[in-house]
């Protein structure tokens, strides 16, 4: 590959990756604590892809009659080799343009309709502590699930919660979903509460915020157990700036 190409490349790739995370919408890929390290590579690549023009620049001002014609022999042998891996070069742009013209939004119904529902196991001996005051209580919708599910909902009894999450339609209805991000958007793990009660419909990918008190149902202790709630109410809310657990 030449060495130009390299340090387009470089630079482009270095660019987009600089690009997101400037504009935040990085969180959208990755967990918000890559931000650093992100920042750090986009500048390596950056650099490394001047670093490759630069040395190509020079290159080509260094040649001198002899050294043209061993290049113009050399460049004849390989340009059916070269060719070929240019075109594959070139194909390494369209993730590229992709961040810069689509710029593709965060994961959900649709990745959450897909997935088994995950709620953690807490760790053994690992007691569910009370909930604090306030009514109603805002509680994210894992500890929701976590308490449900592997602790009989013992702490949420007689208690009015407050669940955020996003609308992922089934059969029957819809389930306020969220995911969790081990390291990055390809391992997402869905954790999902169902409404029980007067639901309204909603479309998918709403975000919205129920207000209700714990009902027993929907399996315990089980990983894939998806609790519910009685609902009370259910307001549509902006979507959070950072849209997993």
């Amino acid at each position: 590959m030449k060495r130009e190409v390299q340090g387009i490349l470089l630079i482009l790739v270095g660019g987009a990756i600089a690009r997101i995370v400037l504009s935040g919408s990085y969180i959208n890929y990755v967990k918000a604590g890559m931000k650093p390290y992100l920042l750090a590579s986009a500048v390596v690549l950056v650099g490394l892809g001047v670093m490759a023009l630069i040395d190509a620049l020079r290159g080509h001002g260094d040649d001198g009659p002899d050294d043209g014609f061993h290049a113009a022999a050399e460049h004849e042998a390989v340009l059916t080799h070269e060719h070929g891996t240019m075109r594959t070069a070139w194909l390494l742009l369209l993730p590229v343009a992709a961040i810069f013209l689509i710029a593709p939004g965060p994961l959900g119904a649709y990745t959450a309709a897909r997935e088994a529902a995950s709620v953690q196991a807490p760790r053994e001996g690992e007691l569910m502590p009370p909930l604090p005051p306030g009514d109603p209580v805002p509680l994210d919708l894992d500890s929701y699930a976590i308490r449900a599910v592997w602790d009989d909902g013992r702490t949420l009894v007689d208690r009015r919660v407050e669940l955020i999450g996003f609308v992922t339609p089934t059969a029957d209805g819809w389930q306020l979903t969220r995911l969790s991000l081990a390291c990055c958007a390809a391992d997402t793990v869905p954790t999902k509460v169902q409404p029980v009660g007067e639901v309204p419909p909603y479309p998918a990918n709403t975000w919205v915020a129920v207000t209700g008190t714990y009902a027993p149902g929907g399996g315990t202790d089980s990983p894939a157990a998806v609790p519910w709630v009685t609902v009370d109410t259910v307001i549509p809310i902006p979507a959070p700036a950072d849209p997993y657990l």
